[in-house]
């Protein structure tokens, strides 16, 4: 089974794509310059609801938008950092295709324990 690979990419990739110069980018995206470059430098003090319509316009996940990919809480954050440093210390579990481990454990150079 293969997998397809989903990559995030900035605002300025899509626009390259779509041969547009920032403002002409900005205008398809229903919002204006200084928005477009706010979102670019800042995207967490755009409003949410411009964020949403830029989603919207470019109908894709947020997941797929470096300038709109959710920020994770603290909480996440610290689960992560947490899940981290214990595979750090205890090994990194290899998984197959679906997830399920394969029984083998490397450590943080990807040498086989």
């Amino acid at each position: 089974m293969i997998t397809p690979t989903i990559i995030t990419r900035s605002l300025e990739d899509y626009r390259a794509e779509q041969l547009m110069n920032v403002r002409e980018f900005a205008n398809y995206l229903g919002i204006n310059e200084a928005t477009y470059r706010r979102l670019l430098t800042d995207p967490q003090k755009v409003q949410a609801p411009l964020r949403r319509r830029v989603r919207d316009t470019l109908k894709v996940s947020p997941y797929l938008v470096k300038e709109l990919y959710p920020y994770p809480s603290a909480h996440l954050q610290a689960q992560n950092v947490a899940g981290y440093n214990r595979a750090q210390q205890e090994g990194w579990i290899e998984v197959d295709d679906d997830l399920e481990p394969t029984g083998r454990i490397f450590d943080h150079t990807g040498n086989e324990r």
